[in-house]
């Protein structure tokens, strides 16, 4: 499992946004238009904490049944702290690696997806942490009989 770092642009100070459309119409314009929402600015809903939010995508198929998927980008937030139940990314033989904060009796551990392969103890100044990851984006693939790629694909 690997995973591939991606550079910020060198300007965050025009986030991608989009504004929210009312419903189609003709004819005379909406009251209601007049209280439309603010622009729809993704950078602000998924980093809370710029200078420690980085992001990546998601190399390998291990995760799958945890809805993580190959080319998932990844928002990760090197300042949260980890707690049970979180899905980390954390320095594994050299390599970063996807793991999920378990804990068992008074133990933590981390914990791989892949069956069979062993969980590694796991204390809160551990320095294999390398992050807490806050969202995992994807495309939806088509539904039907046959394999698709996702519906909006690069």
């Amino acid at each position: 499992m690997s995973m591939t770092p991606i550079a910020l642009a060198a300007s965050t100070s025009a986030p991608a946004s989009s504004d929210i459309l009312p419903r189609g119409a003709s004819g005379f314009p909406s009251p209601a238009d007049d209280y439309r929402e603010a622009p729809l600015d993704l950078h602000r809903h998924l980093v809370r904490r710029p200078a420690s939010t980085f992001f990546m995508h998601l190399e390998g198929d291990d995760h799958r049944h945890a809805g993580l998927y190959h080319g998932d980008l990844l928002v990760i937030d090197r300042a949260i702290s980890p707690r049970p139940g979180h899905w980390l990314v954390a320095v594994i033989d050299g390599e970063l690696s996807v793991l999920r904060l378990e804990r068992r009796e008074a133990q933590l551990y981390l914990a791989p997806s892949r069956p069979g392969l062993a969980t590694l103890p796991f204390e809160t100044d551990d320095d294999r942490l390398w992050g807490v990851i806050c969202y995992a984006i994807h495309a939806l693939p088509a539904t039907g009989d046959e394999p698709a790629e996702p519906t909006c694909s690069r």
